[in-house]
């Protein structure tokens, strides 16, 4: 299964794809620099996909690793945020007594 970063930077592609080559018409009398820029892009964001599909093979053969203790980012997150707030209303109200 790929990772998250993978499959929403395929639908990003994707969808670009489609975009510049549906959705901004070619017309008859279209420059030749305006389809160059378009297959140029084109050409980056495929290489842009590409290289964030294969990061995880090439993080796995260099050996990088999350090296976080923290099991849940989200809840840590949470509850620092939750208790900063706690801790900052408590000083608000002793300043103003």
């Amino acid at each position: 299964m790929p990772s998250n970063h993978s499959q929403f930077i395929w639908f990003f592609v994707v969808y670009f794809f489609l975009f510049l080559y549906l959705r901004m018409h070619q017309t008859n009398n279209a420059r030749c620099v305006d389809l160059l820029w378009r297959h140029i892009l084109s050409i980056i964001l495929l290489g842009m996909a590409l290289s964030v599909s294969y990061s995880r093979p090439i993080s796995e053969y260099f050996l990088v690793r999350d090296t976080s203790l923290i099991p849940n980012i989200l809840w840590f997150e949470y509850t620092v945020t939750r208790s900063e707030a706690r801790n900052r209303q408590r000083k608000l109200g002793t300043k103003l007594q």
